[in-house]
């Protein structure tokens, strides 16, 4: 029984280290705040409590009731993390470029939206940045690539987009083109380099599609670029909704 006393308290320690390492890993727990990260450590307090009962019980009963307990616990949490992760894994935002091309393959390969998407990204693409957020339950989707070239190939491409442009704004997001008499849903600027949502007056956004699931817009898709020849800059995005 030592033994087995002994391998709970070793059980808590791999189950706290794992707690922290959770907690480094989520952005948010499950189950709010406190009630999350205190969840997080369920295992290794279980695990703890069985280790000091041992060490002063020495009882055949505890084990043949604890261990049960143990198992059953460990395998409820277990379910609970790997829920959670899931929701973690597709509510979280991706922004690493390395990944621009696997998304594309394995998120969006099937999707019409991302034609006008280059790929590979030009080498002599500068200053590149990438958002893509996977699509959740009812929630929305979209992918997002900027990048600055030259001020010849940014000419050349906003010739290009402007011969298959539906409309296009100056500025703004998709609230202020979607509220827009006449106007149509776009994006936001994911890619901005302070958070701020909207893009610069010098950007001009052109819908190359978009089309509504219903006639009020509240689901569809939308995809285009956006052009700031100020900045030499494009934005190619598509999104859902």
């Amino acid at each position: 029984m030592k033994i087995l006393t002994r391998i709970y308290l070793v059980l808590a320690i791999v189950f706290a280290v794992i707690g922290l390492v959770l907690c480094l890993r989520w952005p948010w727990p499950p189950f709010g705040v406190w009630i999350g990260y205190a969840f997080l450590f369920v295992p290794s307090i279980l695990f703890m409590v069985m280790f000091a009962l041992g060490q002063t019980l020495k009882n055949k009963l505890l084990h043949i009731i604890g261990i049960p307990i143990c198992v059953l616990t460990l395998g409820c949490w277990s379910m609970c993390i790997l829920g959670a992760e899931m929701v973690i894994e597709a509510t979280t935002e991706v922004t690493s470029v390395k990944r621009y091309e696997e998304i594309l393959d394995n998120y969006w390969s099937s999707s019409p939206l991302i034609r006008y998407f280059p790929r590979p990204i030009p080498p002599d693409a500068e200053n590149v940045k990438f958002s893509f957020l996977p699509k959740f339950l009812q929630g929305g989707s979209h992918i997002q690539l900027r990048y600055s070239t030259s001020p010849e190939e940014i000419g050349k491409l906003h010739a290009v987009f402007a011969e298959k442009k539906t409309k296009s704004f100056f500025g703004g997001d998709t609230n202020d083109h979607a509220n827009m008499k006449g106007g149509l849903p776009t994006t936001f600027f994911y890619t901005s380099d302070s958070g701020d949502l909207e893009f610069p007056d010098d950007f001009e956004i052109l819908v190359l599609q978009a089309s509504p699931q219903d006639t009020s817009w509240n689901h569809g898709e939308s995809c285009g670029v956006a052009i700031s020849r100020k900045r030499n800059e494009i934005v190619y995005w598509a999104e859902y909704w």
